[in-house]
């Protein structure tokens, strides 16, 4: 019974990036045909993880023409002293800016990435939630794809500001006139 206890308390959790992807022309079978939605995939931790175009280096591939041979790439890694593990993001396209949240990442910039944050390109959109975990043996990514923008829009119409009359550029109109 000891040693139940003790497998117990040595288990070790796996950290898992969930990402909700979204892209304008969804519905478009091959955007996102080598993706594997709504499934966990295992991945050994010092796996390198690329999405891009390239469906033969990236292991999540991303067709479309505005997207970079390799876009991006995802790592798992662990802070000195820390016990859990996360993700860093660097950014391989020389052609298109990355934003991680409204961070822009040039060529070759990197950050680690925010428990839960929004990663824009071109138009895809791509909302990223990390569970961690510490194990040193492998981490999981799980895909969802998204059918509506995950992005709201910021636009806010200016406002004129109302007289205290209550009323805006009033026109006085003679009685007669009508």
């Amino acid at each position: 019974m000891d040693k139940e206890l003790i497998d117990v308390d040595t288990e070790q959790t796996i950290s898992c990036l969930t990402l909700t992807l979204y892209h304008p022309n969804h519905q478009d079978q091959k955007l996102f045909r080598g993706i594997n939605f709504s499934r966990k995939e295992e991945i050994k931790a010092d796996a390198v993880v690329a999405f891009g175009r390239d469906y033969n280096v990236c292991r999540y591939p991303l067709l479309s023409n505005r997207v970079s041979r390799i876009q991006f790439n995802l790592q798992l890694f662990k802070h000195f002293n820390c016990s859990t593990s996360t993700f860093e993001i660097k950014n391989l396209s020389k052609k298109n800016k990355l934003y991680v949240d409204n961070l822009e990442l040039d060529y070759l910039n990197k950050i680690e990435l925010p428990k839960k944050c929004m990663i824009r390109f071109g138009d895809f959109q791509i909302l990223a939630e990390i569970d961690e975990g510490d194990s040193d043996e492998k981490f999981e990514i799980c895909c969802e794809k998204s059918h509506v923008s995950l992005v709201q829009d910021s636009f806010i119409p200016t406002m004129q500001p109302i007289p205290e009359c209550g009323t805006l550029n009033a026109v006085e109109i003679d009685e007669n006139e009508c």
